[in-house]
């Protein structure tokens, strides 16, 4: 899990089309809860069997996003589900890691609004819980592209 992290922004002060940005300042080093929050998005957003030797490692959020689920319920339930995947994964990382702060320790993420903004589009907020109490809300934007 190591790499380059970025420094999330507020969502409306984000440029058209960008997801994740650094917004119009020199990169920063990314530490504590955003460095947590980072890894654990890493994780949600990478699909499941894409990765060359860790094949369980990743999610099928994106799957869900480009396949044919039109009912909400079922976006919702399979999102908590890949929630969880997600977390267990590192939760399972960071037990070898003895020596990782309490700041970048995952203690938990939780679903906080699953929002519909039109057909098929959601915001979905999640709040990254580290052990040591700190707490950083997260959206993860979801639009399935209508045939």
């Amino acid at each position: 899990m190591k790499g380059l992290h970025i420094q999330l922004i507020d969502p409306t002060e984000q440029r058209l089309g960008a997801n994740f940005t650094f917004g119009f300042r020199e990169p920063i080093l990314v530490e504590g809860l955003q460095k947590l929050a980072n890894q654990w998005l890493k994780l949600f957003l990478t699909p499941k069997g894409t990765h060359p030797w860790r094949r369980k490692e990743g999610t099928n959020f994106l799957y869900l996003v480009g396949g044919n689920v039109d009912d909400p319920d079922t976006v919702q339930t399979a999102v908590l589900e890949y929630i969880e995947d997600a977390t267990t994964q590192l939760k399972n990382i960071q037990v070898r890691q003895l020596a990782l702060p309490d700041t970048e320790r995952l203690l938990s993420v939780s679903l906080l609004q699953f929002v519909q903004v039109e057909t098929l589009s959601f915001d979905i907020w999640v709040r990254v819980t580290n052990t040591a109490g700190s707490t950083l809300d997260v959206l993860i934007p979801y639009a399935r592209a209508e045939d």
